[in-house]
């Protein structure tokens, strides 16, 4: 069931106390952070065109956020590294296609990079599912086997892992 009137964009700095709000649903260690930190690495990010920072807003008001960072080309690649760092759906939104349009952005965002990226992530073992119904498929090589990574290579235009 698609969520009507679904808008994804880039974050603004007005969305920060939302942001922050939802960060907290996520992570509810978070609140750790003091409002002043989190503001201030928000607007940094807002700032820096080597992240990523997308907003989903439904219902009147946002309803999930994303994050990633392009971390560059290393020496001796001819490509760059990107990482998702954060996707969330407030609970009482899911399966109306949020999640989805966020890593989409973060898709297209990464796919318009100066440089061919890798882009990689992890999946909590509760958001596994999502992953591979966007086709997808768990790379559980690794220390942490219960939290598997995901891999898009936008070198070969293939989803690989």
């Amino acid at each position: 069931m698609k969520l009507e009137g679904l808008v994804v964009r880039a974050a603004r700095p007005e969305d920060a106390a939302e942001v922050r709000r939802l960060s907290i649903l996520f992570t509810p260690a978070a609140q750790e952070v003091s409002p002043e930190a989190f503001h201030s690495r928000f607007a940094q990010f807002l700032a820096d065109a080597s992240w990523c920072l997308p907003v989903a807003q439904g219902r009147g008001r946002l309803i999930g956020y994303g994050l990633a960072q392009d971390f560059g080309p290393g020496l001796r690649a001819t490509f760059t590294t990107g990482r998702v760092h954060d996707v969330f759906v407030d609970p009482d939104t899911r399966l109306g296609g949020t999640g989805k349009a966020l890593m989409n952005f973060i898709f297209d965002w990464s796919r318009a990079r100066p440089q061919p990226m890798i882009l990689d992530w992890q999946a909590s073992p509760s958001a596994i599912g999502f992953y591979e119904a966007l086709g997808f498929t768990a790379d559980r090589v690794g220390d942490f086997r219960e939290y598997p990574g995901f891999t898009l290579d936008h070198r070969v235009g293939q989803r690989v892992r």
